[in-house]
């Protein structure tokens, strides 16, 4: 099985949720996101 190096988890961060490396920001919210985005080119217009 592969190490995700690009995901940490510190929790004295974004409440202890997984993010990614130097962002604030939530895998939860990358999930959610091509969840609500099926089509990649409308996620990438409003995430570029």
């Amino acid at each position: 099985m592969e190490k995700f190096d690009r995901i940490t988890w510190n929790p004295n961060q974004m409440n202890g949720q997984p993010c990614i490396r130097g962002m604030r920001l939530t895998v939860r919210r990358i999930v959610e996101a091509v969840s609500i985005y099926p089509n990649r080119d409308k996620l990438f217009l409003n995430y570029p």
